[in-house]
């Protein structure tokens, strides 16, 4: 009986502390810490040893674009009926 008093506890102490650092870990003081930073470098040198190999994000290929045109961008939802033809006589 005291075994599953004592396994409980434990439990109940586990996920009190995963919650806590499941939302720790997602704000800003976290994001920008240097105990993530050292956690990721460590991983990074650990990694291999388990077949995980970091790759470096592809850079953005470089593109050549002309400037817009002069028109104005359209409004959602408006029609704008065709202009008359030159040779429609009217």
């Amino acid at each position: 009986m005291t075994v599953v008093i004592v396994l409980a506890i434990v439990l109940a102490v586990l996920v009190i502390t995963f919650t806590w650092f499941y939302f720790y870990s997602r704000t800003l003081a976290w994001g920008e810490s240097e105990t993530r930073k050292a956690v990721l470098r460590m991983l990074i040198v650990v990694g291999p040893i388990f077949g995980m190999h970091y790759k470096a994000p592809r850079p953005e290929p470089p593109t050549i674009s002309t400037p817009g045109g002069d028109a104005k961008p359209a409004v959602p939802g408006l029609v704008v009926p065709p202009a008359p033809d030159a040779d429609d006589g009217s």
